[in-house]
């Protein structure tokens, strides 16, 4: 990689005296050479070196760029009447600070290879922005054209606590926090650029950053941003970013468009199977394939549905992205007026650690989401859509998540009872319960519910209920004063658990009950 005198000086330990002349001229420099006075003519992508006494003897002809040890001011001086660009290093050893030179332009010789070995291999895009981190000792972060977060560097992150990078990670996008922090000190953004990137000063206590825009046909697809988190940053970093920029142009063009393309029609055959119309299983196969999927692997559906003030063109494109990369492999699409959102591979452990993430973007929406059951083959998305609106009927306006195993057992009954009656199919004792409380404004048979389905775990029980453990048990021995039943037999417990579901489902009895004698009530508990 060829560097200039300025990124030389940025990464020197310890620093130049002295920055002389030009430092942020383009990426010339190749190697570094001890000056030879008098064999000239030089070359002009060598770095040259000399001893200040080595260099008082030389004649007028001088390399273009130039690095002296000792001097100090006189050297200075020197540069100055010769309108010189390099460096001047504090008295030292030559040896030493030659080495160090040497040490730098190896060391970007390897990076450069290494992210170009990993370009050409088509390695993970965090890895690359891992290498590109290394290049700059900094936080790197990849932006679309509409401030989304496409992926950024584990290497050299900002801890998961500062607000603007919480934010960043919580919504997929750009924070807000730290543009109205800049707006907050009202400064006049100090900002120098190259034709595609620049170097900005975002204000007092902030980071300073540098970002290149990615243009194709005139259309800005990226913007790559390096935040000052681990070194400080330079001005004469701005070649070395257009530099890398170059570099990562071709893999994230192309990236970019195998993503639309896939994704794009990966979309169109999920809404043809969620309209119930057949679709050809070689194709789908082949979108889903393109992403690492296939027909038969595990899913999740999520149905989000936003206010209606925000279903409009602008913001569901944009709610798409962000809800997308919520979970580490989904495609999320607009389907009617809301988000499908499919989760591939969703095990226990993805769906517990990103649901608290998924609620709190609810939250800032306004929006709810119902949940699916776990299914199995991408060609029940219709079903399992279905399903999804069950969950989110289930939650009412009070939660914001809904999942389809809260809602499914109340949904079964309802539609169970709109043909058949189930009052006489359920067993007499927990008939006694229901009346009792009916009359007395108890919650036996929500207990009892309970009891039963935790296995006749009283711990369990009584934590489902938020009671305490010996509230618990004086219910039960108040449900065994007042019915026969035996809690032994696997038959009774099942018989007794649906009949506990039945009636407070038929009844909505949960912690209230309506009075015994309500017609609405019978009329309903008799269908």
């Amino acid at each position: 990689m060829k560097l200039n005198t300025g990124i030389i000086a940025h990464a020197l330990t310890p620093p130049p005296l002295f920055i002389c002349g030009t430092p942020d001229h383009g990426l010339t420099l190749s190697d570094v050479r001890f000056l030879l006075p008098g064999k000239g003519p030089y070359e002009k992508d060598i770095l040259y070196f000399a001893p200040w006494a080595k260099l008082q003897a030389a004649e007028n002809d001088f390399p273009p760029y130039l690095i002296c040890v000792g001097g100090n001011t006189e050297a200075l001086a020197f540069y100055r009447r010769r309108n010189l660009t390099g460096l001047i290093m504090a008295e030292d050893d030559p040896l030493v600070v030659f080495s160090a030179i040497q040490s730098i332009f190896l060391r970007y010789n390897r990076l450069e290879s290494n992210l170009v070995a990993a370009l050409r291999t088509k390695a993970p895009l965090r890895d690359i922005m891992n290498l590109c981190a290394e290049i700059f000792q900094n936080h790197v972060i990849l932006y679309d054209t509409e401030r989304n977060l496409i992926d950024y560097s584990s290497r050299f992150a900002p801890d998961a606590d500062v607000p603007y990078w919480k934010e960043t990670l919580e919504t997929g996008r750009r924070s807000e926090l730290l543009m109205a922090e800049v707006r907050k000190h009202d400064v006049n953004l100090q900002t120098i650029s190259t034709n595609f990137s620049d170097y900005v000063e975002l204000g007092p206590g902030l980071p300073k950053i540098m970002t290149y825009q990615f243009f194709e046909n005139g259309e800005r697809l990226f913007t790559l941003t390096i935040t000052e988190t681990n070194r400080p940053l330079s001005v004469c970093q701005l070649k070395l970013l257009d530099h890398i920029a170059e570099l990562l142009a071709p893999s994230l063009l192309s990236l970019k468009a195998a993503t639309r393309g896939n994704r794009r029609r990966l979309r169109d055959a999920f809404v043809t199977i969620l309209d119930g119309e057949p679709v050809d299983p070689l194709l789908l196969s082949h979108f889903l394939a393109a992403v690492g999927w296939s027909i038969d692997d595990d899913y999740v559906l999520l149905l989000i549905k936003f206010p209606q003030e925000d279903t409009t063109s602008e913001t569901l494109p944009r709610y798409r992205h962000i809800y997308e990369r919520i979970f580490p492999d989904a495609v999320a699409l607009i389907y009617i007026d809301c988000l499908v959102l499919v989760v591939h591979n969703d095990s226990v452990e993805i769906m517990s650690r990103y649901l608290p993430r998924l609620e709190k973007q609810l939250v800032r929406h306004r929006a709810r989401c119902g949940v699916s059951f776990p299914f199995k083959g991408v060609l029940q998305l219709d079903a399992q859509y279905k399903n999804a609106k069950i969950a989110l009927a289930g939650a009412g306006m009070d939660r914001r998540i809904g999942l389809l195993s809260d809602a499914v057992t109340e949904y079964l009954v309802d539609r169970i009872a709109a043909v058949m009656p189930l009052y006489p199919l359920c067993h007499r004792e927990a008939i006694r319960l229901y009346e009792y409380d009916l009359e007395n404004g108890t919650d036996l048979l929500l207990t009892l519910e309970t009891y039963l389905k935790q296995n006749k775990s009283l711990k369990t029980a009584a934590a489902e209920l938020f009671i305490h453990r010996s509230t618990m048990t004086y219910r039960l021995g108040c449900i065994k004063k007042l019915v026969r039943i035996n809690l032994d037999d696997a038959g009774e417990r099942l018989h007794l658990l649906l009949s506990c579901i039945v009636l407070r489902t038929l009844g909505r009895v949960k912690q209230s009950a309506p009075e015994k004698n309500n017609p609405a009530v019978k009329s309903r508990l008799m269908q």
